[in-house]
C-alpha cells in the first residue's frame, strides 16, 4: 500500500478521507510536473549552450571572436 509521510508520521493513503486523498493525488501530479519542467529546463540549457558553442565556432575563423 502507498503511504504518505508527514512530520515523521506515516499514513496509509487508502485509509485517508477522500478529500485528503484528492489533495495527495494533486500533490503527486504537481510533483510530476515539477520533474518534467526540471528536465525541460536542463534540455533547454543544453540546447542554449549548443547555440553558444556554434556561434563561437562560426566567429572564430573570421577573426571576429569577442572576449
Amino acid at each position: 500500500m502507498a503511504t504518505l509521510r508527514i512530520d515523521e508520521n506515516d499514513y496509509e493513503i487508502d485509509e485517508l478521507p477522500e478529500e485528503v486523498q484528492a489533495k495527495v493525488a494533486r500533490m503527486q501530479e504537481i510533483n510530476a510536473q515539477i520533474r518534467s519542467m526540471n528536465l525541460q529546463q536542463q534540455e533547454l540549457q543544453t540546447v542554449f549552450q549548443a547555440y553558444v558553442n556554434s556561434i563561437k565556432e562560426d566567429l572564430e575563423p573570421a577573426g571576429e571572436l569577442v572576449e
